[in-house]
């Protein structure tokens, strides 16, 4: 499947679209079931915030009061108690969502600043670990565990293929290699790019050794500590 072009996308859906991509691993990881859950949650908050005004507003081509006024609408639209989006509805197609919608924030930010975005690399880390457990049953139904409960996953068949010799708590530099370099998952290999590998497998590690809630103050600290 082609990646869009996101110039052809209108600012509102680019911005919002690279939220949800992450905000869908991350809701699944922390058992919250909508994204109004996520908007209230105190770390997923915080984490988003960051990742909205340093990784997402810089990259989208438009004046400050501007970006600022669709950011803000964004993330009403988001909190609306009346429009409660379920985190299951955003997994059918995660990964796909995630290369189109945050990939490109992530490549114009590296190519900006010449590092990586670690919130939004952070996405990338937890859909990692969450589908790196994808296993088929005798039905044919895709599942990935979570705290030894199965959680269905739908996705193209080669990309979950993919998935299948992997496991969530392998080495996290393993982990980030196969799946960073494996064209069937990405149509590219993201290896390529300058320091994301590194980046992705202490994620995966963090992740692994201190929990999805200590990642995420991680990656939301980094901004805070960079602006003092």
């Amino acid at each position: 499947m082609p990646m869009m072009n996101q110039s052809q996308q209108p600012g509102r859906i680019r911005m919002q679209g690279c939220l949800l991509s992450c905000i869908a691993p991350a809701g699944v990881l922390a058992g919250l079931d909508s994204v109004e859950d996520c908007m209230k949650d105190g770390d997923l908050r915080s984490y988003l915030g960051e990742m909205l005004l340093h990784e997402i507003m810089p990259g989208m081509g438009m004046s400050i009061a501007g970006v600022e006024r669709l950011a803000m609408q964004v993330c009403r639209d988001m909190e609306q108690p009346m429009v409660r989006q379920p985190i299951a509805s955003l997994m059918p197609g995660a990964l796909r969502a995630w290369a189109q919608q945050a990939l490109p924030f992530l490549l114009d930010f590296e190519a900006r600043q010449d590092r990586v975005p670690p919130c939004l690399c952070l996405g990338l880390a937890m859909l990692i670990l969450l589908f790196a457990g994808a296993r088929q049953d005798a039905a044919g139904q895709w599942y990935c565990l979570l705290d030894g409960e199965k959680y269905p996953v739908e996705e193209d068949e080669e990309i979950l293929s993919a998935f299948l010799p992997l496991s969530y708590d392998m080495a996290p530099d393993m982990l980030a290699y196969a799946v960073l370099s494996d064209r069937a998952i990405w149509e590219q290999d993201l290896r390529d790019i300058p320091g994301l590998e590194d980046l992705v497998a202490d994620q995966l590690r963090d992740l692994q050794l201190i929990g999805l809630r200590e990642a995420l103050k991680k990656a939301a600290t980094y901004w805070a500590e960079a602006g003092k």
